[in-house]
């Protein structure tokens, strides 16, 4: 930075000391800050759309460890079921034990009083039958039991190899939402790099541009004197003076067209110096305050599938929209939900948090969650401040969400160099899925 304010400084003053010479000032470079203004504006789109594959990667890393969660707890709930089986089974097999004991200890005497004790055969198959059946009820509920356990132990099987494959997944999508992010980080700093440099190159021309305007004033004003020198000769001198003072005017003609040649060249610099500092400006600002609703680099030929939208938004709490705008001017960082810095679901989930509902932070999920209470609707006319918004390129590839505050605007954590800002709301773009309320 050091270096970069040094260069700045010999510029300025090199060109003020040019001015004090005989030979004009020439600007330093043929039109540099049009090409470097194309690179910021190249540099700028591959950052957001970087920024929205990391959206997009952050919410499939969210989704697999959801799947994984869900997995655990279906293992642990198995496992509750395996140690109740286990616990059925030695109940009946104590049972059985018990009966099989007191039968052992009587010897065959509870057989022998079955067979004696009937009055006639018919009444000894009937007992004989009962007493079957008892043993046999006994051998099922032990055999039922057996067999759940087993099913369950199957299942457990079963579930520790889907844990494996989701750890997996979260491992494989955690690398790659590093990358991405990593991806974003270094276009961040290309970014403000070549931001800044543009931003230094505009200065150093505008200096360039005044110490040309100065040193034209500076040889006006030598002709001018010059010129009036050469009259007052000229009235000393005779007939011949008055040919060399037809000759002197003719000169100083000259020099006045070429001073004035001078000038217009230092107007048509300047002119492009403005040109270019305008064009960043705009390019910046148009490109921030849209990057949630009119970024499609990297939708491609897809097209979203429709939503299940309805007509009522639902009644979100308007008093959210204070709390997010407060936050207005703070800077964008993937990952984080405030206080300080954010990301776009980041900021719905602090905001919502701060009135009292806990939302989940990924924009996919606060998606679902809106569309699962029915509260999905597309028309702008039907939101209401506090609803939420959505961008994406399809209803399961939700990339960037906002609040709505109300006359078509919404507040959003956008991208990284440009922070929580407000923006209009396009609903006519095609990544446009729609908004409601989460609660």
């Amino acid at each position: 930075m050091m270096l970069k304010r040094t260069r700045a400084a010999v510029t300025v003053a090199t060109a003020f000391a040019l001015a004090a010479c005989t030979i004009p000032a020439q600007p330093a470079y043929a039109e540099p800050s049009d090409q470097l203004q194309q690179r910021v504006n190249e540099a700028y789109a591959q950052l957001m759309s970087y920024t929205q594959e990391l959206e997009l990667a952050g919410n499939k890393l969210q989704e697999v460890k959801a799947n994984l969660s869900n997995v655990q707890a279906e293992i642990e709930a198995t496992k509750t079921e395996i140690s109740e089986k286990e616990a059925e089974l030695k109940v009946a097999q104590e049972e059985l034990s018990g009966r099989l004991s007191d039968s052992y200890k009587r010897g065959d005497a509870s057989l022998l009083s079955v067979i004696l004790g009937a009055n006639d055969f018919s009444e000894l198959f009937s007992r004989m039958f009962y007493a079957n059946k008892i043993a046999e009820r006994d051998q099922q509920a032990i055999d039922a039991v057996r067999t759940a356990k087993s099913e369950l132990e199957k299942k457990q099987e079963d579930l520790a190899k889907q844990e494996a494959e989701q750890k997996q997944l979260v491992a494989d999508q955690q690398q790659q939402t590093d990358t991405v992010a990593a991806r974003v980080n270094a276009q961040q700093n290309f970014y403000s790099g070549l931001d800044n440099q543009l931003k230094e190159q505009l200065a150093e021309e505008e200096a360039l541009r005044i110490a040309q305007e100065e040193y034209a004033k500076q040889q006006a004003a030598q002709q001018q004197n010059n010129g009036s020198s050469s009259n007052n000769n000229s009235s000393n001198t005779g007939n011949a003076g008055n040919t060399n003072n037809g000759g002197s005017n003719n000169n100083s003609s000259s020099n006045n067209n070429n001073s004035s040649s001078n000038n217009s060249n230092n107007n048509t610099s300047n002119n492009n110096s403005n040109s270019n500092s305008n064009n960043n400006s705009n390019n910046n600002s148009g490109s921030s305050s849209n990057s949630g609703s009119n970024n499609n680099s990297s939708s491609g030929s897809s097209k979203p599938s429709t939503p299940d939208y309805g007509s009522n938004s639902g009644n979100a709490p308007s008093s959210v929209v204070d709390i997010a705008l407060a936050q207005v001017g703070k800077e964008y960082v993937y990952g984080t939900a405030g206080p300080n810095t954010f990301d776009c679901s980041g900021l719905v989930s602090y905001s919502y948090a701060q009135v009292g509902y806990s939302i989940t932070h990924w924009s996919q999920g606060q998606f679902n969650l809106v569309q699962s209470k029915g509260h999905l609707v597309r028309s702008a006319s039907s939101l209401k401040p506090g609803d939420l918004v959505f961008w994406g390129y399809s209803a399961t590839s939700i990339y960037h969400v906002g609040i709505y505050i109300g006359g078509g605007r919404y507040v959003h954590a956008s991208m990284p160099g440009v922070g929580v800002v407000t923006a209009t709301l396009n609903t006519g773009s095609a990544t446009y899925m729609g908004g409601g309320s989460p609660v």
